[in-house]
């Protein structure tokens, strides 16, 4: 997050899981290319809130398959978005929650606040914060973000920016971050300007509301191989 970010309360879990088993996350830069492959150079951390001490309310896991989307373009970022398949499921609780998700194709209008959580530089130094932060973001109209992102901006993205000019926003280290409007997740952080807080390169996100569909096709696809009712 970038400056003026308050730090989210305890109780705030900051990405929780769909089902317990299957986080979503964005399809890189730091995802290893694994298509469906068990990925044991990442590890998920879930009921985080400080990043540099051990917490009660953590629960860590390794990753069985890394899905990224059959579609995801790296070179345009367009459908950003991987499913995790975690070795075990996680343990629900006050710091650890399903997500809840919009209906399919959703879309956030112009000038909805929402607000984005993320252990990212708080500065354009790269000052970087202990505990999890939080900020608002104002939805911005698509046609002006593909105007000031040249072309870049597709339907499958939502822009977002501070409605002021101090330097709130999405950061490096902010990627595959939740965009929360009215407790569902709407957004994944996928991309922003160089500099944080730079209004004049609103912050992307994955627009979660296209690939629901594509979410329970990978979830159920899960559970018809191995013969479950549940994963």
């Amino acid at each position: 997050m970038a400056l003026s970010c308050p730090p989210v309360p305890d109780l705030n879990p900051p990405w929780p899981s769909l089902p317990p088993r299957w986080p979503p996350a964005t399809a890189a830069p730091s995802q290893p290319r694994l298509g469906h492959r068990r990925s044991p150079s990442v590890r998920v951390v879930l009921g985080a809130h400080r990043l540099q001490e051990p917490e009660e309310s953590q629960q860590i896991f390794s990753v069985d398959e890394s899905i990224a989307h059959p579609l995801y373009k790296r070179r345009a970022v367009d459908n950003d978005i991987r499913l995790l398949r975690l070795n075990r499921s996680a343990t629900l609780n006050e710091y650890v929650k399903r997500i809840r998700l919009p209906s399919p194709h959703i879309d956030l209008k112009p000038g909805t606040v929402c607000y984005v959580v993320g252990w990212g530089d708080t500065s354009n130094f790269g000052d970087q914060p202990t505990e999890l932060m939080e900020t608002n973001t104002t939805i911005v109209k698509r046609s002006l973000c593909r105007t000031l992102w040249r072309g870049k901006v597709t339907a499958n993205m939502l822009c977002g920016a501070s409605r002021n000019t101090t330097l709130q926003g999405v950061c490096a280290g902010d990627s595959g971050g939740p965009l929360v409007f009215k407790d569902k997740v709407y957004g994944i952080v996928s991309f922003s300007g160089e500099r944080c807080g730079d209004r004049r390169f609103p912050d992307i996100y994955t627009k979660i509301s296209s690939y629901i569909d594509w979410v329970h096709q990978v979830v159920k696809g899960f559970r018809r191989r191995k013969g479950r009712v549940k994963p």
